[in-house]
């Protein structure tokens, strides 16, 4: 039977409620905040919509021949279900090395590095594959951080949603479903997903096995992304992490100008090995028009995504220790060390301001030079910090 699908109740309902009405819209798009379970919950539709055998509330059977081709935990080039198309930055990756190794180029796919962008050439993949005959009951095509589908490849979706054969279904996913085009957003039916509640994720690890405190631990971390939660369960590399946003978080509350580029160092720091396998890497938007190639930093936006919201995270506890309202500290051990600071509310606001905007940047559609979206955030803590108030770039 299938592991139980943690949090966000309401969408398990829903698809459930509509799969067995037999009433399925042809395109759907799953949003809301990284890491609380969208694709996870596609990819549990789609074995459910396939399974020979499929229990309520979407649990396939995980034992027929259609169960075991397809795995949410297994990269999507490496499912084999003949009816299930994952697409996503990995998957345009591996389509880009078969293609050089059909050019006669040595292609290692264990070193794959996902693309900055989907291109138009994993949209014409699933197209020819909506064409084909399904061999399951149904046809699911899943598109992972839609928002990173090139012009052209959004072009090649529109037509593939327009007009689709019986018992076809697209899911799209997406963080930032703004950044899609409207004309997308407008084919789809939204399905929102929300965070998970930290006493739903801290429950969830007791189950599996994780001591009280350090379940609790993790999932205040977790900031409602019961993915992370999951994943810092079997890796303990979140201690060190955590250790680093702390360094970042003493050097931005006594940032001057001079640490601007030192900050932006240290932001990145740990993904330099990425980062220099990157050299070379096209936006495949780029690409395909023949223009320049991308900086090496560019390489590091993935990375440095989850560093700025886990600084965000640290201002949150600023902020909290300034209104006096401890009880909500999430790093509660910090909190002496955060007192001496005696940051006033409105820098600690400003900070978390420009750090939601510098995250904004070097996201798509934007995509900033992460490098330079750092040393602006770092120059702008230094002029706010001398200041002492709340006002700041808007």
């Amino acid at each position: 039977m299938a592991t139980e699908f943690i949090g966000n109740e309401h969408a398990v309902k829903m698809l459930d409620k509509i799969s067995r009405q037999g009433t399925i819209p042809h395109a759907w798009l799953f949003s809301g905040p990284p890491q609380v379970g969208k694709r996870t919950l596609a990819v549990r539709w789609a074995k459910w919509l396939n399974c020979r055998d499929p229990q309520p509330n979407l649990t396939p059977c995980e034992t027929c021949p259609s169960c075991r081709h397809l795995d949410p935990d297994r990269p999507s080039y490496a499912n084999t279900h003949p009816s299930v198309l994952i697409v996503d930055t990995w998957m345009a990756a591996y389509w880009e090395a078969v293609e050089k190794a059909k050019e006669g180029e040595v292609v290692d796919t264990t070193k794959l590095k996902p693309k900055l962008s989907i291109g138009v050439d994993a949209i014409r993949v699933l197209r020819e594959q909506v064409l084909r005959t399904p061999l399951g009951r149904w046809q699911v095509f899943i598109v992972d951080e839609a928002e990173r589908l090139t012009s052209e490849a959004t072009a090649a979706l529109l037509k593939a949603l327009e007009e689709p054969p019986e018992r076809t279904l697209f899911v799209l996913i997406s963080a930032n479903p703004w950044a899609l085009s409207a004309t997308v957003r407008s084919r789809c039916q939204p399905l929102r997903f929300q965070l998970v509640p930290t006493a739903v994720i801290a429950s969830a690890l007791q189950r599996r096995g994780v001591p009280t405190k350090e379940a609790e631990q993790i999932a205040r971390l977790a900031r409602g992304r019961i993915g992370w939660a999951l994943q810092a369960r079997k890796e303990q590399a979140w201690r060190e992490q955590r250790e680093q946003m702390r360094t970042l978080l003493r050097m931005m509350a006594t940032m001057t100008a001079w640490d601007a580029s030192r900050f932006a160092e240290l932001c990145s720091k740990g993904a330099e090995e990425e980062r220099d396998e990157g050299r070379g890497t096209r936006d495949e938007e780029e690409e395909e028009k023949g223009t320049a190639v991308l900086s090496p930093m560019a390489t590091l936006r993935r990375p440095l995504e989850g560093r700025l919201e886990g600084l965000m995270l640290c201002w949150r506890d600023v902020l909290a220790l300034a209104l006096n309202a401890e009880d909500l500290l999430v790093n509660a051990d910090w909190r002496d060390e955060m007192r001496q600071w005696n940051i006033p509310a409105e820098r600690a606001i400003f900070t978390l301001r420009r750090l939601r905007q510098t995250l904004r940047q070097i996201r798509p559609p934007s995509n900033a030079n992460p490098q330079l979206a750092l040393e602006v955030l770092a120059l702008d803590m230094a002029e706010q910090g001398t200041r002492g108030t709340g006002h700041g770039t808007k």
